[in-house]
């Protein structure tokens, strides 16, 4: 039972926190571009990161587990925690890269015209 709410919450929390972090920095934008202060856009952007980083660590640390290997044809509690596995490190991996992409946008671009 443990293992299967780590494998739902690796499969989850790269999405969440993306959503998180995209709505935390759009909501800053205006006081970013007031008052010319972004080390707390960074900063939700860092956590992101982290997050998302360690979300994807412990997916694939529970693939390890499981003795990485494909889901395959069988059914069953361990080709299902495989693929749940597989599915956590592939949207972590996507989450970490669209909040990468969007920090080194919003710190490289002048947003506020």
């Amino acid at each position: 039972m443990r293992r299967d709410i780590v494998l739902w919450s690796t499969v989850a929390c790269g999405p969440v926190v993306w959503m998180l972090s995209f709505g935390a920095n759009w909501s800053s934008a205006w006081w970013a571009c007031i008052w010319q202060w972004t080390p707390g856009q960074y900063t939700v952007w860092a956590i992101a990161l982290a997050m998302t980083a360690v979300s994807g660590l412990e997916a694939r640390s529970q693939w390890h587990r499981l003795g990485r290997g494909l889901p395959g044809e069988a059914g069953g509690a361990i080709p299902r925690s495989r693929a749940l596995a597989i599915g956590g490190m592939a949207l972590s991996l996507g989450s970490f890269l669209l909040i990468l992409a969007q920090g080194l946008v919003s710190g490289l671009a002048e947003t506020c015209g």
